[in-house]
């Protein structure tokens, strides 16, 4: 078939509210939840708050058939699903890139995560530069910690703030991302998805957020330098993931960092499969005339 043919009818649509968008793409993202769990996690998160920037979300049409979407809830970061048809890929970066000229950071699935960035680069005149390579596992089942360390879950709470806090920004600089949102370890704090471990003191954290229908993701998984190699992080993810499949999901998922092996280790270790590679990448230096850096 004739290419041209293949986007006759085609066209992006942005979405008002996350929740015309999840009333749009939540069947189709549903078919692959745990892949898509960071922007069904987002959308739905954004129906229950106030935004403190508007959101993007958006995706590429053939007809009533979705073929792929994006969104962005930070300034300068976006996110994107795997496209059923590469067609859809130009179409959806020219349109990031006009809706979002801020956006410097894109993260999404193997291999439509790279096509995708070097259109956006190509659009503005930019470089590709990948800032990490990922993956993400799920577990359905935890597999008890052998020689768990001392200790106890449990949430934590308004004296738990500030120690947060510090942990959070230290978590920050150690992994080589921006900032985070001025707000984020407080609204985490309110809506109860903060967990500690506790062995006379707090010594490692972990958060559950970006709930879907049917699961959870642990992030911020952090225990400080001086507590490290002790099992600490392996028995708070352990004991967190436990904790939300008795409530009621059915999986838990999580992001690891594929350059480091601890933390892949630790992971399958507690039950923790691999679903699929991801990236993020950023699309942030201005190219000369003559195409260089």
């Amino acid at each position: 078939m004739n290419p041209l043919n293949q986007i006759v009818g085609w066209r992006v649509e942005r979405f008002a509210t996350p929740a015309d968008f999840l009333a749009a793409a939540e069947p189709l993202l549903l078919e692959a939840e745990v892949e898509n769990a960071l922007i069904l996690g987002v959308a739905r998160d954004l129906t229950t708050r106030t935004p403190t920037l508007e959101p993007y979300f958006a995706c590429v049409r053939d007809g009533d058939r979705i073929l792929m979407c994006a969104f962005r809830s930070l300034p300068d970061k976006a996110g994107i699903t795997r496209a059923s048809d590469p067609s859809a890929i130009r179409m959806l970066a020219e349109d990031l890139a006009d809706a979002c000229p801020a956006v410097r950071e894109i993260v999404g699935p193997e291999p439509t995560i790279l096509a995708f960035v070097e259109a956006l680069a190509d659009v503005r005149g930019h470089r590709v530069e990948l800032r990490m390579k990922s993956r993400i596992h799920v577990l359905l089942r935890v597999v008890p910690v052998s020689s768990p360390p001392p200790g106890r879950l449990r949430p934590a709470g308004e004296p738990d703030l500030d120690l947060i806090r510090g942990w959070m920004e230290a978590f920050i600089a150690e992994i080589g991302e921006e900032p985070a949102p001025s707000d984020l370890v407080d609204r985490w704090m309110r809506d109860g998805k903060l967990y500690l471990w506790q062995d006379g003191v707090p010594v490692s954290v972990a958060a559950a957020t970006g709930r879907t229908p049917n699961g959870v993701r642990v992030t911020f998984v952090y225990t400080p330098i001086e507590r490290r190699g002790r099992g600490y992080a392996s028995a708070c993810v352990a004991a967190l993931s436990q904790r939300l499949l008795d409530s009621g999901s059915r999986y838990c998922c999580l992001y690891t960092d594929l350059a480091n092996p601890t933390s892949n280790k630790i992971y399958r270790q507690i039950g923790y499969e691999p679903v699929c590679d991801t990236a993020s990448y950023r699309v942030n230096t201005t190219l000369n005339a003559r195409g260089i850096p």
